[in-house]
């Protein structure tokens, strides 16, 4: 009904109605100004509610970014499964077939596993990357591992 912006406008233009029925229905009631009165502010107000503005909903991005660290710890811990799985030793194209994670991510997940301290790289004979998990031990491993 109203444009942003023009809320005051409307809600003048509410009042001066009312005023307007109440000065011709005031002889009615002696308690009439009081009610005509109290139902256009209540009416400006309704209208001054409804015209401001409103806080649009979250956009794709915020709520993806707000999904990012839960998603991102999910990712990782399937990364570290599959590295599991295969002795501590994967490639990005493993995790890929192994999951629902793209080649994408799972490189951008082993990356930062390596950058971490976590993972460290080796190339294969054909050139693909190989990511081994250091903290991945086998049960003898740990059996064989010094007492501190």
């Amino acid at each position: 009904m109203f444009k942003k912006g023009n809320s005051y406008i409307g809600c003048a233009i509410v009042i001066c109605g009312f005023v307007g029925l109440a000065a011709f229905f005031g002889p009615l009631s002696r308690y009439a100004w009081f009610l005509i009165i109290a139902a256009a502010a209540a009416v400006a107000y309704w209208i001054n509610k409804k015209s401001a503005p409103h806080s649009p909903p979250p956009s794709q991005e915020q709520v993806t970014k707000q999904n990012e660290p839960d998603d991102r710890e999910n990712a990782e811990k399937i990364v570290l499964r599959i590295a599991a799985q295969n002795q501590g030793l994967v490639t990005p194209m493993e995790i890929a077939i192994a999951s629902d994670l793209s080649m994408d991510e799972a490189s951008r997940i082993l990356e930062d596993l390596r950058k971490k301290g976590y993972a460290s790289l080796r190339v294969a004979d054909n050139g693909s990357y190989v990511y081994e998990i250091e903290g991945l031990l086998s049960m003898q491993q740990k059996k064989d591992s010094e007492r501190l």
